[in-house]
């Protein structure tokens, strides 16, 4: 999580501005005046300050207070339009961007990222953390393979555009955050992105959840509720497990998206449907077609765009610098800045086989930094990995195998196969997580 500074003598642009780069992860404060801000610059230490040309003094000055507590520091100027000159002299003085008013907030996220990319250049230092401190990542994606940057070439051409988009791959491998990407470089990023996981609720209660429902729609509908398509606005809502839609609702979804307008359950009153839609799956879509559990009008009304993210396996040149990047979260987040990873354990992260993808690698850094005692680096072991599918224990293989069976038989109705294994939908849900099951 980057720290930022943001000065403007403006109350509402500034708690706006704030507000906008929180939600994206960063650590923010505020200063109205340049002497508040000189004052806090000299005694914290921030990644980034966003700053107004200040009145009788200098973007320099506050820039080399900054500088002294953190030696990448970096700075964006705000300028008015009145006052282009003192921008260019800004520039001159060494920040990194400058922001003309009136800017969008799409603007600002670019000159952000751009400034905290050349800010982690400047650090360099040849630690595991440090040496990936300067990886592109846009919403905290991260990676150097040919196979992610692909991904990230796409994100960065769909962001421009307002198509819907369909987000494919396996679990774990960070379809969320694609999505999410796309919604933060985006004209709707001043929007909230909104997220439905369409795998966790029984059908009657998704589409609730999804469109609304009106006062004594269904048994328990007490008041009236709002759905997630309506308070998306103008942002954008996206649909986690889209495969796992009934065909009622699917529909549904279809009307929606054609007429740009639904209606609530139980209500005959159009709400016009302003937001962006994006979907993902780790099933194959094609098969659900050719098996009529997925309508082939609905997968063309949503892949406007695809993109599809390749698992962590075909991209083993990623390891080593996300494990960098959790390495360093999990230091700062359990108050453990000694922890380091061994070469040893390094070799065997990236030979291992990651069925869970990114996810499982992250959680396997987190209990191996909040378990270590910081007497000694991070060996193989610390890390509590279960192996390959050949390696799971027995029982858990037997486990695994029921599931698979169960789902087949159901013809990967999540809901009827957890009523035959006399579990929850959630409790299978988060079993075929845990054993890679896609």
């Amino acid at each position: 999580m980057s720290s930022l500074l943001i000065v403007d003598r403006d109350d509402a642009l500034r708690s706006e501005v704030a507000r906008f780069l929180h939600s994206l992860g960063h650590g923010v404060q505020e200063a109205q005046e340049y002497p508040e801000a000189l004052r806090l610059a000299g005694e914290q230490a921030f990644d980034l300050l966003i700053c107004q040309v200040p009145a009788g003094g200098s973007p320099g000055e506050l820039l080399r207070a900054a500088r002294a507590r953190n030696p990448g520091a970096a700075l964006i100027v705000q300028s008015e339009p009145e006052a282009e000159g003192e921008g260019e002299l800004a520039l001159q003085e060494g920040a990194a961007g400058l922001l003309a008013k009136p800017y969008s907030l799409p603007e600002l996220n670019f000159q952000v990222r751009r400034a905290l990319e050349g800010g982690a250049r400047g650090r360099g230092a040849p630690g595991l953390v440090e040496r990936y401190q300067n990886v592109y990542r846009p919403y905290s994606f991260i990676g150097e393979s040919p196979g992610i940057k692909k991904v990230f070439e796409i994100v960065e051409r769909v962001a421009r555009t307002d198509s819907s988009v369909i987000i494919t791959g396996e679990t774990g491998t960070g379809k969320e955050l694609v999505a999410g990407a796309i919604h933060y470089n985006s004209p709707r990023a001043g929007g909230p992105f909104v997220r439905v996981n369409c795998a966790a609720l029984p059908e009657q209660l998704l589409e609730s959840e999804l469109f609304g429902h009106e006062k004594g729609a269904y048994t328990g509908a007490h008041v009236s509720t709002t759905g997630r398509f309506e308070a998306a606005g103008e942002g954008t809502i996206f649909l986690d497990e889209i495969g796992e839609l009934g065909l009622n609702l699917q529909v549904k979804l279809l009307r929606a998206l054609e007429e740009r307008s639904f209606e609530p359950v139980g209500s005959a009153r159009p709400v016009p449907l302003r937001a962006r839609i994006m979907g993902s799956t780790n099933c194959d879509l094609a098969a659900l077609i050719r098996e009529k559990r997925f309508r082939l009008d609905l997968y063309y009304r949503l892949k406007g765009f695809a993109v599809t993210i390749p698992p962590l396996r075909e991209r083993r040149e990623d390891i080593e610098p996300l494990l960098a990047h959790f390495l360093e979260r999990y230091r700062r987040r359990y108050g453990k800045a000694g922890v380091e990873i061994s070469r040893e354990a390094v070799r065997y992260l990236k030979g291992y086989p990651w069925p869970g993808n990114v996810r499982e690698l992250k959680n396997a850094v987190e209990s191996a930094v909040l378990l270590s005692e910081q007497t000694r680096p991070l060996l193989p072991q610390d890390f509590l990995l279960e192996g390959p599918v050949e390696s799971l224990p027995e029982l858990w293989r037997q486990e695994r195998d029921a599931i698979i069976e169960a789902l087949h038989r159901a013809g990967f109705n999540r809901s009827v196969a957890s009523r035959d294994l006399g579990m929850s939908r959630k409790t299978l849900y988060n079993k075929m997580k845990r054993y890679a099951i896609h």
